[in-house]
């Protein structure tokens, strides 16, 4: 029987990872991710690979999103060292925008074909974070099951922070002490965390959009899924003041709006069919106060998102309403998350495809797309046709709605042409003439008998309420 982990030094990573592996020539090593980012012993690996002093293997570090500094991703380190990243940020990101790493495309909910025992990337070698219950002295994973348990099947070394900073979260985050070979301690750098959204002070596009969405198509006993940033804060923030009750979760990542709403008591998963009595997620990431409330409680589950991005799952919890964002659309309803144009990579496609799918057939729930129409720089968000060279999140063939601050295109059971009319009536009105034209041009886009550039196209429903924009 496996002993109860041995405790390290930071400094001491390199030469265990010699020990157990360093007959081999390459190893898979798999990263923890997003909150729950091992900078202490990332740091602690890179400075073992550049001192070349030891039989360290060439090492293919793959995760998902990684907070703070990434080291092994500096230029000239490639020769030893290669991140394969499946969902990306910061200095990874620029990595592979410039070739010094490379980007994988997979969902979130199908992470397991990649490293999965007997995959293709199947794990030598887990770095994690886990917190420890003081009473019961199990282990958890905290802030970030992600695909941990898949990695863990197949690894022979596996190698964990112990962090006081992070919470001790239930379900499947909680781990066997047998899973974990090697402790460290010290010198540890804490979680992960953010500033809190305000859902009570929401921009004029996000509350437009939040009102659409939670008028036209959220129902009391829903469960859903949001993911993090300003649209999905202002969908929350409305859900709030709107009076819906009996809300269930079932989502990828849990953040400050899931929590504001549970704890509210508008979310308390009473009437979800499945994991009724809490919320379920495979990441948690946001403030501390959220770190807070999810420690010890029992009323939010960790899953791997193998499961919560499932399509049984999702399918299973009753009604759903998922609500994700995007880069951009086209006219056809091709949909892109993960490149801004074909040479420059954001992030990856996260699980926005699972939700997407899962929710193909309308009994099950609604896949809705929420954007404003603009980026920033004023950049038109919605485009005759997707960048050439990118990947797709959604694509023409998928039923989504897509709903940005002028109003909602339901593009589910419209042809090819209905489609390019529907999405062009919610554009920009500096756009919208432009985008008209290119679909009157256009052979592909059949039009209607009595097509008129005047007349609202079937699944259009245009924003009659009373937020006016700046």
């Amino acid at each position: 029987m496996k002993n109860s982990p041995a405790i390290i030094k930071l400094g001491e990573i390199g030469e265990t990872i010699e020990a157990h592996l360093g007959h081999r020539k390459n190893i898979n090593c798999y990263i923890g991710s997003n909150a729950a980012t091992p900078t202490a012993s990332i740091e602690a690996l890179t400075e073992a690979i550049k001192a070349e002093s030891g039989k360290l293997p060439f090492m293919k570090m793959l995760h998902i999103l990684l907070h703070g500094p990434i080291p092994y991703v500096e230029e000239g380190l490639q020769d030893r060292v290669k991140a394969y990243s499946i969902f990306s940020g910061g200095e990874v990101r620029k990595a592979a925008d410039e070739g010094r790493a490379y980007y994988l495309p997979c969902t979130l909910g199908t992470m397991d074909r990649l490293i999965g025992k007997e995959c293709g990337y199947a794990a030598d070698l887990v770095i994690m974070k886990v917190s420890q219950n003081p009473g019961t002295g199990e282990y958890s994973l905290g802030l970030s099951v992600d695909a941990v348990h898949a990695a863990l099947e197949s690894a022979s070394l596996v190698i964990a922070e112990l962090d006081p900073s992070m919470p001790f979260t239930h379900g499947q985050s909680v781990i066997a002490e047998t899973d974990i070979d090697y402790i460290i301690k010290d010198g540890i750098k804490p979680v992960y965390s953010f500033d809190a959204p305000d859902f009570e002070n929401l921009g004029h596009e996000e509350k437009r959009i939040g009102e659409l969405i939670t008028e036209h198509f959220l129902e009391d006993g829903m469960t859903l899924q949001t993911g993090i940033g300003k649209i999905p804060d202002a969908v929350v923030g409305v859900i709030a003041g709107s009076g819906y009750k009996d809300l269930g979760a079932q989502t990828e990542l849990y953040g400050d709006g899931l929590m504001y709403l549970q704890k509210k008591g508008i979310i308390n998963n009473k009437r979800k069919k499945i994991n009724t009595g809490y919320s379920t997620t495979s990441l948690v990431m946001g403030s501390r106060e959220l770190y807070d409330y999810v420690n010890g409680r029992s009323q939010v589950q960790m899953r791997p998102c193998m499961y919560t991005n499932a399509a049984h799952t999702i399918q299973a919890c009753g009604r759903f309403l998922s609500v994700n964002t995007a880069i951009g659309v086209d006219l056809t309803g091709n949909v892109w998350a993960d490149f801004i144009d074909p040479k420059k990579y954001y992030g990856g496609v996260g699980g926005q495809p699972d939700f997407v799918r899962a929710l193909a057939y309308k009994s099950f729930g609604t896949p809705i797309i929420a954007m404003k129409t603009r980026a920033r720089n004023g950049q038109a968000k919605i485009v005759p046709a997707c960048p050439s060279g990118i990947t797709l999140t959604a694509s023409a063939y998928d039923g989504i709605v897509l709903v940005t601050e002028y109003g909602i295109a339901d593009l589910r059971d419209l042809t090819m042409g209905f489609k390019g009319l529907a999405i062009a009536a919610i554009s920009h009105p500096d756009h919208r003439e432009e985008l008209m034209k290119s679909i009157h041009e256009d052979p592909r886009m059949t039009k209607p008998k009595g097509f008129s550039l005047d007349k609202i196209p079937p699944g259009v429903t245009l924003y009659n309420g009373k937020t006016p924009l700046p």
